[in-house]
């Protein structure tokens, strides 16, 4: 079994927004490069890896290009998404370990 991947600020949101109005969110560790987007590219393929065993790829996903209405990264950092992947309901924040809470996938993208 591989190492559990550690995760280290900053970290970037994916956000992908497609012509009918469907948002899919990733979280990254690199920002989008738009240099890599060109002209030409017609596939955007997302895979993403358990942190705690980052050999295994568990979801590839495969966007076409000419339905994405635009992509967007945003910075973050690990407090914000732990924040953000809190369950909801009434009250305190629910206690316990700090890395429950944080994002158990990390992404890659490609363009092709």
């Amino acid at each position: 079994m591989s190492e559990q991947l550690v995760l280290h600020d900053p970290l970037y949101k994916l956000a992908v927004r497609f012509g009918n109005g469907e948002v899919l969110t990733f979280v990254l560790e690199d920002p989008l490069d738009s240099r890599a987007i060109k002209p030409e590219t017609r596939y955007a393929i997302v895979s993403s890896f358990l942190r705690q065993n980052p050999s295994e790829c568990t979801e590839v996903a495969a966007l076409n290009m000419r339905d994405i209405t635009f992509l967007r990264t945003e910075r973050v950092t690990l407090e914000q998404l732990a924040i953000s992947h809190r369950m909801p309901g009434i009250g305190s924040p629910s206690k316990g370990d700090p890395d429950d809470r944080l994002p158990k996938v990390i992404s890659q993208i490609t363009f092709i």
